[in-house]
């Protein structure tokens, strides 16, 4: 369908010159002379304004007209309507111009020009399909009776050209609705309040065995009785039920009519759906599958403990198997055997301490002292004895000698953390150290020799530092020979169920309580988050949690109230909750469900939302969302 605004192209097809100029008289806007003002003050406004500017068109042949009506439509500019002679003689008449015409648009309003005053329009058609959209009018014909059809067949045509488009806007809004809600890999059906079918995605007539236009038909009371033939209440232990659900949640049990049943588990969350008044209209019904839940978590359970006993055999306390960590493995194990300055770069939370101390652990200095400081936490005024120590009286309150940092790490390694922050002329000096592999005590004079291994690390960005003249470039050349990245946990999502059961079976130990493993639910809440903080923000949220938890399973109601779901996603869905997401939160919900659905595939999600995709990035940056969280691990 061609999208055209206020079309008003008139066609005239007739032979006689005389036809053409009476239209072009009948069908213009009244002029006034310039000269004319008094004349004109008598004319009505209302008269002057009556018509529109048509604009009009003129062919003196059938095949003439047919290729304007042509012409047109390949530009984009149809023809609205056309009046065409019945008689043009020599070649095609009138009806076969008709004929030709809607063959190139079915559109086209057309009024058969005739002299004829006994015979209807269906003899001089003599073809009842060719009646569609088609008047005629006798010649000799009156100004008023030309003007109103033209204006009326003009509208009509605008019209319908606008509800066309309005149609196929519909549709394919309702399709892609339809496929966001297929996207989602949840059985989806509303109910009205009569408790008849409103409407139900393609995985709620899978999973119940019936199309919508049969449930359309069935009765309620139909409807259940179906339901029970399907479906009954399975027997669950409260350790399986825990796995299960969310809370807020039941859980069915598909019967299977095949003569060895399978056991099929489905949760069910009912929302109430309110109009904008806020006056409850419906049910929202959804189905998730959940049959191999409980042996999916009995695995994740076993793979997290053989994970982690695998990786507390090489680093011990550093858990995580994916790519951006075994690349980082790498290069731990590079600088154990070279020996060389280090220098580790993340952010605050990623563990670079407890990377320096594997690193220290599994060095040839692993029988030496490892020493851990904080630059920036010690005061300006004490970090250069603390780092060289002093002599006796070297400044007020010295009153005796003190051992600094590297004479106290001798043979082993010293950790300079936060070394960004580390001021200038205290730079100079750790340069002169790193060269000379020798210190000098504040307040001395004397060269002590000291063999020491340096690790910095920084969570800081210490090139702009270097280019903004507050770091000195020399010595970060001398530090960042062999650098090390610790990933963000962001972009080691997968580790996430690892490490969580790491810090579950950790803080359980030390709370002395007996919780085993984590609840599918609380597993979805840590992998959705964001977690800014990375691995020690996860600890402390699972530290947390353990501490609450009164079951054997950590639940997602025990986690920090800042990892709750989205309302959309909490389940509670009884009649009477009043849990109403918001417009952000309903479209993050359909977000992550359509980047699960595509397994975090951008351009298909974005062709399943009927956006492009730089829409769809825009609206993730606007929800916080990263679509490579949702890509599966190579």
């Amino acid at each position: 369908m061609t999208n055209v605004s206020d079309n008003r192209r008139v066609l005239i097809v007739d032979d006689q010159q005389e036809i053409h100029d009476d239209f072009a008289e009948m069908l213009s806007q009244p002029e006034e002379a310039a000269t004319d003002w008094l004349a004109s003050a008598f004319v009505a406004t209302e008269k002057r304004a009556f018509l529109p500017r048509f604009e009009l068109l003129h062919a003196g042949s059938g095949e003439e007209g047919c290729e304007i009506v042509r012409r047109g439509w390949d530009l984009h500019r149809p023809v609205a309507v056309a009046y065409i002679d019945i008689r043009m003689p020599p070649g095609m008449d009138g009806v076969e111009t008709i004929r030709r015409m809607r063959k190139t648009d079915p559109n086209l309003e057309a009024v058969i020009m005739t002299a004829y005053t006994d015979r209807l329009l269906p003899e001089i058609v003599g073809d009842m399909q060719s009646l569609h959209k088609l008047l005629y009018i006798r010649k000799p014909f009156a100004r008023e009776e030309i003007q109103q059809i033209t204006l009326c067949l003009v509208k009509k045509w605008n019209v319908e050209q606008e509800l066309a488009q309005n149609r196929e806007q519909l549709i394919a809004s309702n399709q892609r609705l339809e496929a966001v809600l297929n996207a989602t890999g949840e059985a989806m059906a509303m109910y009205d309040r009569t408790e008849r079918l409103v409407f139900a995605n393609g995985w709620y007539e899978k999973l119940i065995g019936a199309t919508k236009d049969e449930l359309l038909r069935m009765s309620p009371p139909d409807i259940a009785a179906h339901f029970k033939r399907r479906f009954r209440e399975p027997k669950l232990t409260d350790k399986e039920r825990q796995f299960i659900t969310a809370g807020g949640e039941s859980v069915l049990e598909r019967i299977d009519p095949r003569s060895e049943p399978v056991r099929r588990l489905y949760y069910r969350r009912r929302t109430p759906v309110r109009d904008g008044e806020g006056a409850v209209i419906g049910d929202l019904y959804v189905y998730g599958d959940v049959s191999k839940e409980l042996e999916v978590e009995r695995m994740k359970v076993e793979v997290a403990r053989l994970r982690s006993t695998l990786t507390a055999g090489e680093f011990p306390g550093i858990v995580g198997t994916g790519t951006a960590m075994q690349r980082m493995y790498g290069l731990m194990h590079r600088a154990i055997e070279a020996n060389i300055t280090v220098l580790i770069t993340g952010e605050s939370g990623t563990g670079k301490e407890l990377i320096a101390r594997a690193i220290h652990a599994r060095s040839s200095r692993r029988k030496g002292p490892f020493l851990a400081i904080n630059c920036a936490a010690v005061p300006e005024a004490l970090i250069e004895s603390e780092l060289f120590g002093h002599e006796a009286g070297a400044f007020t309150g010295a009153e005796r000698l003190r051992i600094g940092s590297f004479e106290r790490a001798d043979g082993g390694t010293i950790l300079l953390d936060e070394i960004g922050d580390m001021h200038p002329a205290l730079q100079t000096r750790l340069l002169r150290v790193l060269q000379e592999r020798e210190i000098q005590r504040v307040g001395g004079t004397a060269g002590i020799p000291v063999d020491v291994r340096v690790i910095a690390a920084t969570n800081s960005d210490i090139e702009a530092a270097v280019r903004e003249g507050a770091f000195r470039e020399d010595l970060f050349y001398r530090i960042a020979a062999f650098p090390i990245t610790v990933p963000p946990l962001r972009e080691r999502s997968d580790d996430i169920p690892v490490l969580a059961q790491h810090f579950v079976q950790k803080q359980a130990a030390v709370a002395g309580k007996a919780i085993t493993g984590i609840s599918s639910a609380a597993l979805r809440l840590l992998l959705q988050h964001e977690w800014p903080g990375n691995v020690r923000e996860l600890e402390n949220a699972i530290g947390r949690a353990v501490l609450l938890e009164t079951t054997d399973v950590l639940q997602a109601s025990s986690l920090p109230p800042r990892l709750a779901p989205l309302p959309a996603e909490r389940g509670g869905g009884e009649a009477g909750s009043g849990v109403v997401p918001t417009l952000a939160e309903a479209e993050r919900h359909v977000l992550r469900r359509t980047l699960t659905a595509s397994a975090g595939n951008v351009a298909a999600a974005a062709q399943t939302l009927g956006v492009d995709r730089a829409t769809l990035y825009r609206k993730l940056k606007r929800h916080g969302l990263s679509a490579r969280d949702w890509r599966l691990p190579s």
